[in-house]
């Protein structure tokens, strides 16, 4: 495990490093939650994102995806309705 020390502006903001977010994969947006004091952040990966690379780097895998790709388009759906 590593720990990093964080700057947070007066907002409130937090930045996190650019080599720490390419290395986690995060792009525009992040899932955060908190268990006993602890706040966790963790990359949000869109379903267009995840069909692209499927699509990029292997055609069956796309086939063989499917049924998880509905399901996560389902998901990210009924959140944008929520």
């Amino acid at each position: 495990m590593r720990r990093l020390a964080l700057k947070v502006d007066s907002k409130g903001r937090i930045q996190i490093p650019k080599e720490i977010r390419e290395e986690l994969g995060i792009g525009n947006e992040v899932s955060a939650s908190i268990q006993d004091g602890i706040v966790t952040i963790e990359p949000v990966e869109h379903i267009f994102d995840r069909l692209s690379r499927e699509v990029r780097f292997n055609f069956k895998g796309v086939e063989e995806s499917m049924p998880k790709l509905r399901r996560a388009a389902e998901e990210e759906l009924s959140k944008q309705i929520l």
